[in-house]
């Protein structure tokens, strides 16, 4: 018997479907959600210009609390956005945003290193980067696994686990100040069986790490926060060098003196 391996969702193609998917009765249980996370990570975001890669409600902005002069939509070509462009080759110069949020970005990427690599270009020096996505270890992730092969959005994309962000993220010298999963209610498209049920939410205190949506938040570093052992004993070296060099020109100069 031979197994045929999932074919990886194009970003591009998966825009239009999981905005429908945003405009049922979970998708909008789940954005009250996203909208009250993100929130809470940008009270502390100001600059001049954010990118929010990939928007699911025409009528809202998830950079909305931020404090940024520009707050600028990318989406697909034919959506109402700022820039109607490819997440994976970004029309934007290097270094210039304060803030990236990558709403769903990797969950329905072919490439998302390559996604996250612009992300990290266009972003300047201190910038914050904000992932949005589906958490595996969730009943989310139960349905997705067995629903993927329908090719329905959003179970046909590919979750990816916080501590795998976390790896990749670590490789581009991001550190990692803030990571949550929410919305411990079960996937279900009932509006009024959802409200029912949000005394759920309340089991976050202890069960949040099984929510089905996840917000990750890395700010970028440029220069390492510590030395390691080995950098460490070269500043060290070099400095008794250049101290023994320079008692070494003060003894010269003292005996020139005396004669």
């Amino acid at each position: 018997m031979q197994f045929r391996l999932r074919r990886a969702p194009v970003w591009l193609q998966a825009q239009h479907s999981l905005a429908q998917w945003y405009a049922t009765g979970l998708g909008q249980s789940i954005l009250i959600d996203v909208e009250t996370r993100i929130s809470g990570c940008l009270r502390d975001v100001f600059g001049y210009q954010g990118l929010l890669v990939g928007n699911y409600h025409p009528d809202r902005s998830l950079l909305l609390s931020a404090g940024l002069h520009r707050k600028l939509i990318l989406d697909a070509p034919g959506k109402n956005a700022d820039i109607n462009a490819d997440a994976l080759q970004l029309p934007i110069a290097s270094d210039t945003m304060k803030l990236v949020v990558l709403w769903h970005t990797l969950d329905f990427c072919d490439n998302p290193h390559q996604a996250l690599r612009e992300a990290d270009r266009v972003l300047m020096e201190d910038g914050q980067l904000i992932i949005i996505g589906f958490n595996p270890a969730s009943a989310f992730g139960l349905r997705h696994w067995i629903m993927g092969w329908r090719r329905k959005s959003p179970w046909y994309g590919r979750f990816y686990s916080r501590w795998r962000l976390k790896d990749w993220l670590s490789v581009l010298d991001y550190r990692v100040m803030r990571s949550e999963a929410s919305f411990i209610r079960p996937p279900i498209n009932s509006e009024r069986l959802l409200r029912r049920l949000k005394g759920l939410e309340r089991l976050q205190p202890w069960f949040g790490g099984l929510g089905g949506i996840y917000v990750l938040q890395a700010r970028k570093q440029t220069i390492p926060m510590t030395l390691s052992k080995r950098q460490w004993r070269r500043q060290r070296s070099g400095m008794t060098v250049g101290t023994v060099t320079n008692a070494a020109d003060h003894a010269r100069r003292r005996e020139k003196s005396k004669e």
